[in-house]
Formats: structure tokens, C-alpha cells, sequence
């Protein structure tokens, strides 16, 4: 059975197509059914789903990494685009309100980060609601992780990122960050959204509850960008101790790292670029 993976959004796009590049992420999965992983900020995914003959309306489920709106921001033009309903495996922390602390000298400027639209306006759009926790198995070559084991008091190194709690705006503990599992013929590929987790937290989990060893294929974005540098050496470390044999990070990455990880792994690094297919 042959997978096809196609990068409909990121903050960069191939020529010479067409595509509209944005901060934001949305892959496409193709199997025996097809999945939507993301949706990108809604600036490129009907253009760029266009350009390269990609029907919404053939698209069977659409997962949602976390609630960010670079992830999320394209769900409504997705769903006006299909006209139809379609099931949307999220977990239910994906829902909160998101918020990004700037720094400004003083008090610090709180900016929205979460979905753009209500559940109510995505659910008359045609959502419904399938909700994921866990490690749970949504086909039978494609699971989620979420609710990512962790060390105990773990904190997200981007301490910018928060949540509102009530009136109280309080660490984000990013349960909700999904990751995808997907079988298929060249071996086990990872798929990520932004990793908010932790990629060597995600791959040590994935690996225990899915009993790989090695996963074929590491493709998305890490949020390396803003991370320690003892921490950008364990996620390379990761990716070796897995025998990773194609390295696509992307997105939240960040134009140094993805550069650095070029250099570490020549052979197996790949450009996630909007317009980019991989062939499994």
C-alpha cells in the first residue's frame, strides 16, 4: 500500500508553484483513506489544496495537533470548502484559551494565540467532534499521541507560551500536543505538529507504547527553535538512536536548526517546504 505525504502549509513553499507560504503547518496523508493532519493559519490551505489537485471533499478525517491558530487557523475555509461534514479527532484541551506573554519592559503584552473560531461555529461548518486521549488508534495504519509521558515537573522551555486559567494566565501543559503514528510500507513514519512536547518525549513514548525501535521517517515541526542547546542535542541524539532514516523537521523548527540538522544528518535530511511529497 503506498503513502503519500504532502505538505499543504508551512512557513516556506516550493517553486514553481503557486503556493502561499505561512507560519503554520497542514500535511496531507493519503492511504487507502485520506487524512488531513492541521489546517495551517487558513491563508493557504484551499489555494494551496488547489494548486496541487487536492479535493477537501475527498479528504475522510481531519486531525488537529493542538489549538494554536497556525494549526487551526484554516479550519473554516477548510470545512466551507467541502460543504460537508467531516469527523475532527482533537483532545479536548485543544480548546483552551491560548495566549502568548511578549515582553514589553513591564507588565508583559498578552496576545491570542489559540482557534480562531468558536466550537459552535466550526461544528455548524460541519465538525464533529471525535475526541483523542493518549495513545489511541484512529485507522488501522494511523494512532495519535497525546497526553505525552513526561518527566515529573516538566515545563515547556518556550516560556512565552501560556493559558488563560479563569481570570489566571498559567504555564500551558500541552496535553493536547499530537503527534501521528503511520504505518506504512518503507516502515513506521512520525508525523508532528509542533512538538510542544518534546520530540524526544514523543519518540521515547511512541516507541514504548507502539514497540518500534526505529521509526523509518521523522517529519514536521520540533519547536527547536527556541530550545536549550543540551536540548537540541538530545533530540539529534533521538533521531540517531532511532535510526531515522529521513529527517523533514519544518515549520517551528527555525531556520538555524533545520540548517544544523542538515549538516547532521546530509543524508537523511529533507526540505518540508509547502509543495513537498514524500513517497512511502
Amino acid at each position: 500500500m503506498n503513502t503519500k505525504i504532502t505538505v499543504l502549509c508551512e512557513n516556506s513553499a516550493f517553486t514553481p508553484f503557486p503556493l502561499i507560504a505561512e507560519h503554520g503547518l497542514a500535511v496531507l496523508i493519503e492511504q487507502e483513506s485520506t487524512t488531513l493532519f492541521d489546517t495551517g493559519q487558513g491563508l493557504g490551505i484551499v489555494n494551496n489544496m488547489k494548486i496541487l489537485g487536492k479535493d477537501p471533499a475527498k479528504v475522510d478525517r481531519l486531525v488537529l495537533s493542538h489549538g494554536h491558530y497556525d494549526h487551526t487557523g484554516g479550519i473554516m475555509p477548510f470545512l466551507q470548502s467541502r460543504g460537508s461534514e467531516i469527523p475532527v479527532y482533537v483532545h479536548p484541551a485543544a480548546f483552551a484559551q491560548r495566549v502568548a506573554q511578549i515582553p514589553t519592559g513591564a507588565d508583559p503584552l498578552e496576545v491570542p494565540i489559540g482557534m480562531r473560531a468558536t466550537k459552535e461555529e466550526m461544528e455548524a461548518a460541519g465538525a464533529r467532534w471525535a475526541e483523542i486521549r493518549g495513545f489511541q488508534k484512529i485507522t488501522d495504519t494511523l494512532a495519535a499521541l497525546t497526553e505525552v509521558k513526561r518527566p515529573d515537573g516538566w515545563k515547556t522551555w518556550d516560556v512565552r507560551l501560556k493559558k488563560k486559567d479563569g481570570d489566571k494566565t498559567v504555564d500551558d501543559p500541552f496535553n493536547d500536543d499530537c503527534s501521528l503514528l503511520i504505518v506504512t510500507d518503507s516502515g513506521p513514519v512520525v508525523l508532528l505538529g509542533c512538538a510542544h512536547a518534546g520530540i524526544v518525549e514523543i519518540l521515547d513514548d511512541l516507541a514504548e507504547r507502539s514497540g518500534y525501535r526505529e521509526f523509518h521517517a521523522v517529519i514536521g515541526g520540533t519547536h527547536l527553535e527556541t530550545a536549550p542547546p543540551e536540548y537540541v542535542e538530545k533530540a539529534a541524539a533521538s533521531l540517531r538512536k532511532y535510526r531515522v532514516k529521513k529527517v523533514a523537521v519544518s515549520h517551528c523548527t527555525g531556520f538555524n536548526i533545520a540548517c544544523r540538522m542538515s549538516r547532521e544528518f546530509p543524508d537523511e535530511f529533507a526540505s518540508a517546504s509547502a509543495g513537498a511529497v514524500f513517497d512511502f
